[in-house]
């Protein structure tokens, strides 16, 4: 099936009027691409160690603002729409395109990933492997094994002794790490996250694994009651720090601490506040500028 696939060029300003016009004329939604949208987040440093520094490297004041119309739609509206909106016309470009093009060809940038102990495999590449493979769906847009951070943290759980263990996996995003977990053998894992999207990729991803388990939404403080074995914690350096007093109260004595997501330039910082106040560090690994530890509570 065919869609008609129509961009509109304004400024930052702008863009928001623009997307109404878009609806207004016939689209069903408007994305907009904007460079100081992104600019604005990244100022507000919240949650995140580190940026490239191209991304605020300037350019004019131009944002596009695209919507999807059937294939015969006829443009003209929306340039009326368009200038009664703006006060001036715009520039638009319209292009014919298949659904087939962007449903698809995405799919092409995965493969299986193998972590030691088990096989992380896009769901429409499912077969026969030799070792435990979890299915993951990496159009839910969360973790897929893909970044360093995930895929250290799935090598230092296949190194860690699961079976028949309680695992709490924080932040879970996709849920990829307390579904290997449970595939390498935990006999129960949760899972908590604070936005509603990851908790539903998550039930996704584990009823695609044919699995069942308990998703929280909401903050660990607040949410959990429970107490795990071992917690998996991918996160970020300031976001660890911030639950070093929370991650503790949820956990078993002897219990492992799985955590990533942590720069290099932020290392230090995690160890000061975790290791000798109790935690002891019992694995490490690096990659790529990134790092994730193992610590047992002590």
């Amino acid at each position: 099936m065919k869609y008609r696939q129509v961009t509109v060029k304004v400024t930052h300003d702008e863009a928001e009027l623009a997307s109404y016009a878009m609806i207004e004329a016939g689209s069903e939604g408007a994305s907009v691409t904007d460079p100081e949208d992104v600019a604005e987040v990244i100022r507000a440093k919240s949650n995140w160690d580190y940026f490239d520094d191209s991304l605020l490297s300037g350019g004019d004041d131009s944002a596009f603002v695209t919507g999807c119309f059937p294939e015969n739609a006829d443009t003209s509206a929306l340039s009326e729409t368009l200038c009664a909106y703006l006060g001036r016309n715009a520039e638009i470009t319209a292009s014919l395109c298949d659904t087939a093009d962007w449903e698809n060809e995405w799919k092409k940038y995965y493969k299986p990933l193998d972590f030691g102990g088990l096989i992380v495999v896009p769901k429409w590449m499912d077969g026969k492997f030799s070792k435990p493979k979890i299915l993951i769906d990496p159009g839910m847009a969360f973790g897929t094994g893909l970044h360093e951070s995930t895929g250290m943290c799935l090598k230092l759980l296949s190194r860690t002794d699961v079976n028949g263990r309680t695992v709490l996996d924080v932040g879970c995003g996709s849920g990829i790490l307390g579904i290997a977990a449970l595939r390498l053998g935990a006999e129960k894992c949760d899972f908590i996250d604070i936005d509603p999207l990851a908790a539903e990729a998550a039930k996704a991803n584990l009823d695609c694994n044919g699995m069942t388990a308990e998703v929280f939404c909401g903050y660990l403080a607040e949410t959990y009651r429970g107490h795990a074995d071992i917690i998996l914690a991918n996160l970020t350096a300031d976001i660890l720090l911030r639950l070093k007093d929370d991650l503790p109260r949820v956990m078993k004595r002897g219990g492992v601490l799985i955590m990533s997501g942590i720069i290099d330039a932020r290392a230090r910082e995690i160890e000061d506040a975790f290791f000798g106040d109790g935690f002891a560090k019992a694995d490490m690994l690096a990659e790529n500028g990134w790092r994730a530890y193992a610590a047992v509570k002590q």
